[in-house]
């Protein structure tokens, strides 16, 4: 943790993962979202100090499978983030982030609608435990919110992560900022979401999740290394509730449509997709017209239409026409019948 206590400011980059974008292209040609879990591979980050330098490697363990895995319940899924200091060692864990499975998205009432992560110095996840993050009840209400503490039992956090934005986050052509402040309302932080800086960004951020972000500490603050620690794990929590499915682009060729996430609508913990679509194939023929015919539906060409819309007019014609002749006759024939009785009598 002696690492964190000399850093102010970190640029944190998602590798691009090449069998990530293959599966989810043939996913959205193919109109197949579980051929897109399949492919869903595990985040890998690296994290640079402002001025370049390599500061860690940090690499998600998680499964693929399974009721709580990569290809059911992304990003939702149980995972571990492992934190190493190439510095120092490649192999051995400097700070490991332990994030159970939760059913996120939805309204943040119930615990099990809660994302939580906790943070343990060191390799082992029930090792030295040195932090606690999670959404509070009602997510922040219209802002996302996540608290941080020393440990889970604690009732008042020590820092708050809000977002700027009011109902409407993520979205690949803003800055997205979440202020970090201490229980006092002090400013000791910022966590910034960075727009794309060029088309082949643009690019990569459509076909994967691989993200870019930026995290400034307040040099003057009285925050410990354990606590700028947990700062930095509350980031990565923003980024899988957040923006693992951010500017989502579908090009679905079996139903010939095009659709594109523009953001996501945000209210108590509850997520909601904004997305712009067009093409699709219609329900109907425009060049026929349905018809009701014995209870079944038959859709046939606007001329036969119009033709039968002529011959069933001059049908009930017709029909009247008959109907008066026989009306007629009827009566010439009561006439007669009356006729005859006169004669007899």
């Amino acid at each position: 943790m002696d690492t964190f206590s000399e850093t102010h400011k970190l640029i944190i980059k998602q590798k691009f993962e090449p069998l990530e974008a293959m599966a989810n292209a043939a996913a959205n040609a193919l109109d197949w979202d579980m051929l897109g879990g399949l492919g869903e591979t595990a985040n890998k980050y690296d994290v640079f100090t402002n001025d370049g330098g390599d500061k860690f490697r940090v690499i998600e363990t998680s499964e693929l499978c399974g009721c709580t895995g990569r290809a059911c319940c992304r990003p939702n899924h149980k995972l571990q983030l492992h934190v190493y200091e190439p510095s120092k060692s490649n192999t051995e864990e400097a700070m490991v982030m332990d994030r159970p499975f939760k059913c996120g998205q939805c309204c943040a009432i119930c615990d099990i609608c809660r994302p939580e992560m906790t943070v343990f110095e060191g390799k082992e996840i029930n090792g030295h435990k040195i932090g606690y993050i999670k959404q509070p009840i009602l997510g922040g209400y219209l802002s996302p919110t996540l608290e941080i503490m020393d440990r889970e039992e604690d009732e008042e956090p020590y820092a708050i992560i809000k977002s700027n934005a009011i109902c409407c986050i993520g979205g690949l052509f803003f800055d997205h900022s979440f202020e970090v402040t201490d229980k006092e309302g002090n400013l000791v932080g910022k966590i910034v979401k960075t727009r794309p800086d060029s088309i082949g960004q643009f690019a990569t951020e459509l076909a994967t999740d691989a993200d870019v972000f930026a995290l400034e500490l307040n040099q003057n603050s009285s925050l410990t290394a354990q606590q700028k620690a947990n700062i930095f794990a509350g980031l990565y929590l923003i980024d899988y509730m957040f923006f693992e499915n951010e500017g989502e682009l579908k090009l679905d060729a079996v139903n010939r449509e095009c659709s594109f996430k523009c953001c996501d609508l945000y209210c108590c913990g509850c997520v909601c997709p904004c997305s712009c679509n067009c093409g699709g194939s219609d329900d109907e023929d425009e060049d026929g017209v349905v018809e009701e015919q014995e209870g079944e539906a038959v859709v046939v060409e606007d001329g036969e239409a119009d033709a039968a819309v002529v011959e069933e007019g001059e049908g009930e014609e017709g029909g009247d026409e008959d109907g008066g002749d026989e009306g007629e006759g009827e009566d010439e024939g009561d006439e007669d019948g009356d006729g005859d009785g006169d004669d007899e009598e």
